[in-house]
């Protein structure tokens, strides 16, 4: 897209946003500022026949590397989307995970290229990582082959860029995915091997048309560094371009060398990764200790409880989250050492105020202030079973525990 094009693109979003608040009327003033952030479900995907829908109720939730006899349990689970098969796709694999009614992101072999007509492929995938120095076995993409022997050295962006073109020369109608390693957000992490910089991540994601990293704080990196989500998403941001979609993965069951998640911390990484703007959620659901579960997130049932309700409620707020950025809301929270991030949505007349702590300290009390509020009414914290009282002036508190998150919705008066 040139810059004349964008340009157009950004006017016909602020004529629409302008018509739609000249006809509607709503609790939160109309007057409110909104702004975007150069990305709308629609401009991300509809340019592409064969990927993800172009529909503001879809938000692609992914599982890595699973097993397709699972399906059906993941899909109860609030889950989209598998992404990668071992070893695959092959024969079968692709009519299993329809009739589940998952879709898929998948190396392009011989099997997948059979099923290039159908929609349950929404996108393409290449190395895994390939920043990383590690043994990689060989990829085959419609005929060429990519070679690598032992860790001496990392897959270089050139050869990722040769992959890239292989793919959209033989199907150009759905995007192609590569997600790198933890340390787009943690500089300490010496997976990359020496003479790494970051200013080398640029030329890898142009070789990409979505883009994602990996990072489990509390499995292996250490505590109070939920945070790298953050880091990592607006990294990429800047990295990649605003107008490329980017998603992040998180290991709700994973122990590496330290511990899961709580349930909370979890619940927390995906809010705060929603309010940094990713475009969708990548589960890794094994596990290694003390010993190896693929379908580990199954056979947990505290935490396949957590992460079925956080998908539903991600699922259900799609439209929202989907929707530009807004403005118009001020946070103010007691303990300056542990800051509270927020995202603003406008949807239907309301305001959702999506908001996470981003230290791991207890902060007692956090204000917040709706601008154009004139009457008190309530608020919704969504997903949470209770109500705020929110003042004529647009002010209302709440408190947040540990590594707390909340969605609120004002609702209108």
């Amino acid at each position: 897209m040139n810059k004349g094009q964008k340009e157009t693109g950004r006017l016909s979003g602020y004529l629409l946003l302008l018509l739609i608040c000249s006809l509607v009327v709503s609790f939160c003033s109309a007057s409110a500022e909104t702004k975007t952030d150069g990305w709308t479900v629609t401009r991300a995907w509809e340019k592409y026949k064969n990927g993800p829908p172009a529909d503001p109720n879809f938000f692609p939730i992914l599982v890595w590397l699973q097993s397709p006899s699972n399906a059906v349990k993941y899909k109860a689970a609030g889950f989209n989307t598998y992404f990668g098969l071992h070893k695959g796709p092959s024969a079968g694999q692709i009519e299993t995970l329809k009739a589940a009614g998952m879709y898929l992101v998948c190396e392009m072999n011989e099997e997948a290229l059979k099923h290039r007509d159908d929609k349950t492929i929404i996108g393409w995938m290449t190395f895994d990582e390939p920043e990383n120095f590690a043994t990689k076995a060989p990829l085959e993409v419609n005929g060429k082959t990519w070679n690598y022997g032992p860790a001496t050295s990392r897959i270089s962006a050139k050869d990722i860029g040769e992959m890239y073109e292989v793919i959209k020369k033989e199907d150009s109608t759905r995007p192609v995915w590569l997600n790198f390693s933890c340390g787009v957000a943690n500089d300490k992490y010496h997976g990359r091997g020496s003479g790494w910089k970051n200013s080398m991540y640029p030329d890898y994601m142009k070789a990409a048309d979505v883009v994602g990293f990996d990072v489990y704080p509390t499995s292996s990196v250490g505590e109070n560094t939920h945070w790298l989500h953050a880091r990592g998403l607006d990294r990429m941001k800047e990295w990649a371009g605003p107008e490329k979609p980017r998603f992040n993965f998180f290991g709700p069951t994973f122990t590496g060398k330290g511990r899961k998640p709580t349930t909370e911390e979890f619940r927390t990484e995906v809010w705060i990764s929603i309010i940094h703007g990713t475009k969708g959620l990548a589960y890794f659901a094994h596990n290694f200790k003390p010993k190896f579960q693929e379908a580990a997130l199954l056979a947990d049932a505290e935490m396949l409880a957590a992460v079925t309700k956080i998908n539903t409620q991600v699922t259900e707020l799609a439209p929202v989250i989907n929707g530009p950025d807004s403005d118009g809301v001020a946070v103010t929270v007691e303990k300056e050492a542990v800051p509270v991030d927020i995202l603003i949505k406008k949807y239907k007349e309301e305001t959702y105020i999506f908001s996470a702590a981003m230290k791991q300290a207890e902060t007692a009390a956090v204000s917040f202030q709706v601008k154009g509020v004139t009457a008190a009414g309530k608020v919704q914290v969504l997903g949470e079973d209770r109500t705020l009282d929110i003042d004529a002036t647009g002010k209302f508190k709440d408190e947040f525990k540990t590594w707390g998150s909340h969605v609120y919705k004002v609702v209108k008066n």
